[in-house]
């Protein structure tokens, strides 16, 4: 009994106690009311200025950890990987003529068509006299890290306005974005300028719908304003036709209903007639470029507008064809990758190469896609399932998704499984989920996951300057490549021209020498592994006769001319070659093809013929030359000294005369002008 009194006690203490604290509670709560009803303006812009600082103080955080990842990217070169087409060798970028504007927007470069991208780099062109390419790779690179930095704020801003205003999530979603390791290939690589310039227009796109959406001032202008960042998106990269798309998930998910099942009610909502009409000029605009990158990626013109400035070799797949099941398994594969390599992005590459045709249908890689395809199945399944609860995961993997198809190789082009730029812009809708399970945790549980989030950022800052000197320069960027995939085509041949072009550079024997051997054991690699690039054989050609081996000479530069029947160089080298082996008119016969093709050669070109004239006897054909020469380069003495033997042997005495003292002007201490001369004027008098 006593017990059970005491019992009773305690119980109706503690029911006190609850009354106690409900009633304070209450009185709390009623307090704040009473503030906020009384001075509401006040509260309001007390709560907007606090949010406004907290905003203004997580942005600059943020800009200030892009440049601390990627201040050393500023440093590094231009990488023998499209580079020299974009930039070194791209007469829009570096020469731009009278009729620039038209050219530049009816010139695909590289298989692809971004004129805002060329444009943006002209912007950046400059003259580097100390240079190896005579201009320096600092302002494209730097470029790119500002135009990164700029994405982050952007991607800040739009999470910031998905999520209501949460900080928290805007910060985890924006700061991932700018220091993962896998982005580093989108800025860190002057060629992808496009794949951060289009997601800067894309990002603010989505932003000018949103504020189209969610505010009631000046709709129309907001809604105008995405679209014409849609099309400036599509003009720097086509892979921004999913757009639309994107447009329609935004739709589903800022869509608020307390009505029963608000998530099918937000999807009839996305996809109703009314919001669809809106974004049909969006669909219009996508189909357009859409279709015109198509016809470009296969090598064809668009509406014969289109000036294709190269050709599309290595736009083609080396290893299908592939059954329609195993394009589904290549796209499962990369959708599953790709998000592994978020969490986990270690053993990063340049290269992805695709497995062997074998591989697909046996062994380990086999099995993986199986499993890949497995896990696919199983996320969808998961995200459908989800939807009864939360729109979350259908907004975030489907933001990843749509933004990543075009490139889960179900379409295989090129030579790359995957890659890493593709994830610059997907990897926004990964990282939303984490960030907003992370902010929804409770107050324990949530110190301890940002403690995790916050080792996994610091890695991930870590692994990102780590992958940044692996883009320092081509030696750099393939030599790890090789490292992973030795066998490989594309570095070796690439690394292989690297070290050909440093052989010339090089000032002793000793240095000519080692880069010469390097090449050639990375250019026969290339040729082992089946390349079909005429640089290689060419490359090959030229090192062998440097090393006097004339015979091997000849049979490179040969292949390289029956791959590419149009490549000038080559017939230069050839007729090097034959110049030694003492076939004067065979090698007079490919300087006539190179200046065809290399009109730009004009004077190592006409140098080396007009000898070879001169050594033939055919001394009209010589003068001629010379004469161009001349008109080239005024100032050189030997044409008017070799002219003037031309001349000599023609009888044109007086113009002999002439030249050998225009010669001795130029070159007062050049004995054998001085003697032809003394003999010419004795025979004269």
């Amino acid at each position: 009994m006593k017990n059970a009194s005491s019992v009773e006690i305690m119980s109706d203490k503690r029911i006190k106690q609850s009354i106690s604290n409900k009633a304070s509670k209450t009185a709390s709560s009623s307090i704040s009311k009473e503030l906020i009803n009384n001075n509401p303006a006040e509260v309001q812009a007390f709560w907007m200025t606090k949010k406004r600082f907290q905003f203004i103080f997580v942005a600059f955080l943020l800009s200030l950890t892009v440049l601390i990842t990627y201040w050393k990217s500023i440093d590094n070169d231009f990488v023998d990987w499209d580079d020299f087409a974009y930039v070194v060798n791209n007469d829009l970028v570096r020469n731009p003529g009278d009729s620039y504007m038209k050219d530049l927007f009816t010139t695909s470069v590289s298989s692809n068509y971004h004129p805002l991208t060329i444009l943006s780099m002209r912007i950046n062109n400059n003259v580097c006299n100390s240079c190896p390419n005579g201009i320096s790779a600092k302002p494209f690179i730097r470029g790119n890290v500002i135009l990164h930095m700029l994405n982050s704020l952007l991607v800040l801003i739009l999470v910031y306005l998905l999520c209501k205003g949460n900080i928290l999530v805007s910060f985890l979603v924006a700061v991932i974005f700018a220091v993962h390791p896998m982005h580093v290939e989108s800025v860190a690589w002057i060629s992808e300028r496009k794949d951060v310039l289009y997601t800067f227009f894309f990002l603010a796109g989505l932003i000018a719908y949103l504020k189209f959406k969610l505010n009631n001032r000046r709709k129309n202008l907001w809604l105008i304003f995405s679209f014409l960042l849609f099309i400036m998106s599509c003009l720097s990269k086509a892979t921004a036709v999913v757009f639309p798309v994107v447009l329609i998930l935004v739709n589903f998910w800022i869509y608020n209903t307390e009505e029963e099942k608000p998530v099918m009610k937000a999807f009839k909502n996305a996809v109703s007639l009314k919001n669809l009409s809106l974004l049909a000029p969006f669909l219009i605009v996508s189909i357009f470029f859409g279709l015109m990158a198509y016809r470009i990626q296969n090598g064809e013109n668009f509406l014969g507008i289109l000036n294709l400035s190269k050709n599309h070799t290595d736009m083609v797949n080396a290893i299908g064809p592939f059954t329609v099941m195993q394009r589904f398994q290549i796209a499962g594969y990369g959708f599953i990758e790709y998000i592994i390599k978020f969490f986990i992005p270690i053993n990063l590459s340049a290269l992805y190469p695709y497995p062997t045709l074998q591989e697909f249908r046996h062994g380990t890689f086999a099995i993986i896609l199986l499993i890949a395809m497995a896990l696919t199945i199983f996320i969808a399944f998961f995200v459908i399932r989800s939807l009864r609860e939360t729109k979350l995961y259908a907004f975030g993997l489907g933001f990843y998704f749509i933004t990543i198809a075009l490139v889960l190789q179900f379409i295989s082009v090129g030579i790359a499984i995957m890659a890493e730029r593709y994830s610059y812009l997907p990897y926004v809708g990964l990282s939303l989920i984490p960030a907003i399970l992370i902010s929804k945790s409770s107050k324990t549980k949530r110190y301890f996951l940002l403690i995790i989030a916050g080792c996994f950022i610091i890695t991930l800052i870590v692994l990102s300057k780590r992958q940044i000197e692996v883009w320092r320069d081509t030696e750099t960027l393939w030599t790890k490549v090789i490292s992973r995939y030795p066998h490989q085509e594309l570095p070796r041949r690439s690394r292989g021209k690297y070290y050909s072009k440093k052989s010339l550079e090089a000032k002793s024997d000793t240095e000519i020498k080692m880069f010469e051997d390097k090449a050639l054991i990375d250019f026969t690699e290339a040729i082992r592994a089946g390349t079909k690039s005429a640089d290689v054989f060419q490359g090959t050609g030229v090192i062998y006769g440097s090393k006097g081996d004339l015979k091997n000479a000849i049979l490179f530069l040969n292949k390289a001319i029956s791959i590419d029947p149009k490549k000038g160089a080559a017939y230069y080298n050839r007729a090097l070659i034959y110049d030694k082996l003492n076939q004067k008119e065979e090698a007079i016969k490919d300087y006539n093809i190179a200046l065809v093709y290399n009109p730009d050669w004009a004077l190592v070109i006409l140098n080396n013929r007009s000898n070879l004239f001169l050594e033939t006897g055919q001394f009209m054909e010589a003068k001629l030359d010379l004469d161009y020469l001349i008109i080239l380069k005024s100032n050189n003495f030997l044409y008017y000294s070799n002219r003037a033997y031309a001349r000599l042997k023609m009888n044109d005495i007086s113009g002999a005369v002439s030249d050998y003292q225009k010669a001795l002007q130029l070159k007062p201490d050049d004995q054998l002008s001085k003697l032809n001369l003394q003999k010419l004027l004795s025979v004269k008098k």
